[in-house]
């Protein structure tokens, strides 16, 4: 069960993106997902769904990495950088992994000050870079 902290700041996401959903997991993690995310120039698409996994224990420990819909490539048809086609762990969905992360999530991720639109936010800034 998702903690009532959780489904707060997951209110705030669905503020600004009405569609997302946050599905618990038999880990006691959530899968927060957005389906239909407009990108910048630079990719293979204009839109993707993304998702992220809300790890057990959050707000404490940050979420880590995200995914995107399979076949999203850079404008040029390469793969971007970091990333990989893989399953979403407890899920059936597959897509492409990013490894992006909370740069020093020990001194840059605070769970009195940041929360899920936070992160939603650093998944944004990555596609701002197509690489």
């Amino acid at each position: 069960m998702l903690s009532q902290v959780t489904q707060r700041q997951f209110e705030r996401v669905r503020e600004r993106y009405p569609s997302a959903t946050l599905q618990p997991l038999p880990s006691g993690a959530g899968l927060l997902s957005i389906p239909d995310v407009t990108l910048p120039t630079g990719w293979s698409a204009a839109r993707t769904a993304i998702h992220f996994l809300v790890p057990i224990g959050y707000p404490g420990p940050t979420p880590d990495c995200f995914w995107a819909d399979q076949g999203l490539l850079l404008s040029s048809g390469v793969p971007p950088q970091a990333s990989n086609v893989t399953n979403i762990p407890e899920t059936s969905i597959v897509g492409r992994w990013f490894s992006w992360h909370v740069v020093d999530a020990q001194n840059n991720w605070n769970p009195n000050r940041d929360d899920l639109m936070t992160y939603v936010s650093i998944v944004l800034d990555r596609f701002r870079q197509p690489q």
